[in-house]
């Protein structure tokens, strides 16, 4: 069985997933992620953990 075409889709539901990503790391750290609880933890957690570690690095 060849795994050729199977290859070429995967790389393009990663590079989809890769937009995907960094579309909402934007949204995230501008806040335009959403009003719901999991969205403000999202944000929170953003804000208070991974802002830091990027300072840091």
């Amino acid at each position: 069985m060849k795994h050729n075409s199977m290859h070429q889709l995967h790389k393009e539901h990663n590079k989809r997933v890769a937009e995907f990503h960094k579309k909402h790391a934007a949204q995230v750290a501008n806040g335009q992620n959403g009003n719901g609880w999991l969205a403000k933890l999202e944000t929170s957690f953003f804000n208070k953990v991974l802002v830091p570690l990027k300072i840091v690095k």
